[in-house]
């Protein structure tokens, strides 16, 4: 959930940078930011090794941050190249829908902790005491 909230922060923050125009504003948006990135990628990093086998993690965290990498030098330029063409707040509220988006979906597919439905039980034949 903490990974889905960050995105839901970060895109909160997108839109605000949006729209203030007030230094004070911007920077503290940034702070906010900061504390949703970090809090995001720690939590991520958690989930990656508590789900891949340990003969895997290596290569799994190695291939994430190529991904990772790559995206971070290639959003710049699609970034750039938006901002040239509708504007540098056409990008944050662009920013800002889809990590709101994909907060709202990740709430939605994985749940929210107390709104989960209980995990039914097996009807199979071996899962009876007889």
């Amino acid at each position: 959930m903490i990974v889905f909230t960050a995105f839901g922060l970060r895109g909160l923050v997108d839109l605000v940078l949006a729209t203030v125009t007030a230094l004070p504003a911007a920077l503290g948006a940034l702070v906010c930011y900061g504390i949703g990135t970090s809090t995001g990628n720690i939590a991520f990093a958690t989930i990656i090794q508590s789900h891949v086998p340990d003969r895997l993690r290596g290569r799994v965290f190695s291939a994430f941050d190529l991904i990772w990498q790559s995206m971070r030098l290639a959003s710049p330029l699609a970034g750039g190249l938006l901002a040239d063409a509708a504007g540098i707040c056409t990008v944050y509220y662009l920013g800002g829908a889809l990590l709101a988006a994909a907060a709202l979906a990740g709430l939605t597919l994985f749940g929210v902790p107390g709104n989960r439905r209980p995990a039914r039980a097996s009807h199979s034949p071996a899962s009876h005491d007889h």
